[in-house]
C-alpha cells in the first residue's frame, strides 16, 4: 500500500468534509415588501397566445391558459407608479410599497394585481439547486433580482406547485425575488415554496485527526534513503 497517496487522499477528504442540507428559503409565512397600490392599471396590457398577460376584470376578456417564457418579459410600465424601482432597486423601490417587510397575505382584491419583494440571505456560500414552486389564482410573474424567469395564468383556484421556476445556483449575500400576482376573475389565492441546498461543514471528531497524524508519521518511517 501506497501510504503517501492514501496519507494524502485522506487529508483532502477530511478537509473538504460536507453534505447538502435542504433548506426551505421562503413559504408562505415568510415576510416580504408588499405593494396591493396596482389595482387595474395593468388590466388589458401585453397582447400574448391570442389573449393579454392581464386580462380585463371578471374573466370579461376571456380566460386563459398561458405559460408564459423568460423571453417575453411583460411590460409594467402602465404600472410604474405604483411599483416604482422595484426591478433595479428592490433594497428601497418607492412607489407603493409597504414601509418594511410584512406577512404576505395568502387573498387580495378580486380583479387587481399585487406585488411582492422577498429577500434571500445566501450567507457566506450562497445556495445550490434553488427551486420556486407557486400556486396562484390567477395569475403570477417572477422575476431574480430584476431578470424574468416566467409567468403562469390558469383559471380555477391556487393549488400548490402548479407553476415551478428552477432558479439554479445562488450565489453568498441578498438576493431578491420579485413577484406579481394577477386576478382577473371573482376569488383569488396564493402559495408559494422556495427550496434550496446548502453545503454544511460537519466537524470531525478527535479521532479522525489522530488517524491522519498516525499515518502522516507511518509514511515518514517507511521513506528509504537516496543512494
Amino acid at each position: 500500500m501506497n501510504l503517501k497517496k492514501t496519507f494524502c487522499a485522506l487529508a483532502f477528504a477530511l478537509a473538504t468534509s460536507g453534505a447538502a442540507q435542504a433548506a426551505t428559503l421562503i413559504n408562505g409565512t415568510t415576510t416580504g415588501l408588499y405593494n396591493s397600490g396596482i389595482g387595474q392599471s395593468l388590466d388589458g396590457t401585453n397582447p400574448f397566445g391570442g389573449n393579454f398577460m392581464f386580462p380585463t376584470e371578471n374573466s370579461s376578456g376571456g380566460d386563459p391558459v398561458l405559460d408564459i417564457p423568460a423571453a417575453n418579459e411583460p411590460d409594467l410600465s402602465a404600472a410604474s407608479g405604483s411599483l416604482g424601482n422595484w426591478l433595479t432597486n428592490p433594497a428601497v423601490p418607492g412607489g407603493s410599497w409597504s414601509a418594511g417587510p410584512v406577512g404576505i397575505p395568502a387573498t387580495w382584491a378580486v380583479n387587481s394585481e399585487t406585488a411582492i419583494i422577498y429577500q434571500i440571505d445566501g450567507g457566506a456560500n450562497g445556495f445550490n439547486n434553488v427551486m420556486a414552486s407557486f400556486g396562484v389564482d390567477n395569475g403570477i410573474f417572477v422575476w431574480l433580482n430584476g431578470t424574468f424567469l416566467g409567468g403562469h395564468l390558469r383559471p380555477g383556484g391556487a393549488t400548490a406547485g402548479e407553476f415551478t421556476v428552477s432558479i439554479g445556483n445562488l450565489g453568498s449575500g441578498i438576493s431578491f425575488l420579485q413577484v406579481l400576482r394577477e386576478d382577473h376573475g371573482g376569488g383569488t389565492g396564493y402559495a408559494v415554496e422556495v427550496t434550496g441546498d446548502v453545503a454544511a461543514v460537519i466537524p470531525l471528531p478527535a479521532s479522525a485527526w489522530l488517524l491522519l497524524a498516525g499515518l502522516g508519521g507511518m509514511a515518514m518511517t517507511r521513506r528509504k534513503p537516496r543512494s
